[in-house]
């Protein structure tokens, strides 16, 4: 009498186990395009807030978003 074949999930775990051996691709996070700024818009922004000192959140912001589109180049490149 002949052996009975392994049941179908043991073949299927087994596969599996060797399959998770296999390289992992490299990883790549997905990167968001940044928007340019010309010199004359960058000028624009710092003329914009400097003549108007009550605005004193805005600045903060400003740095905060500096500091992300930097982080994003740094990560992306």
């Amino acid at each position: 009498m002949a052996p009975a074949p392994p049941p179908a999930g043991l073949l299927a775990g087994l596969a599996l186990c060797l399959l998770a051996g296999c390289n992992q691709p490299p990883f790549r996070p997905l990167c968001p395009a940044l928007v340019h700024y010309s010199p004359e818009e960058e000028r624009a922004v710092a003329r914009e807030l400097h003549l108007h000192p009550d605005l004193k959140e805005t600045p903060l912001f400003l740095l905060d978003y500096g500091n992300e589109r930097h982080e994003i180049q740094k990560i992306c490149s």
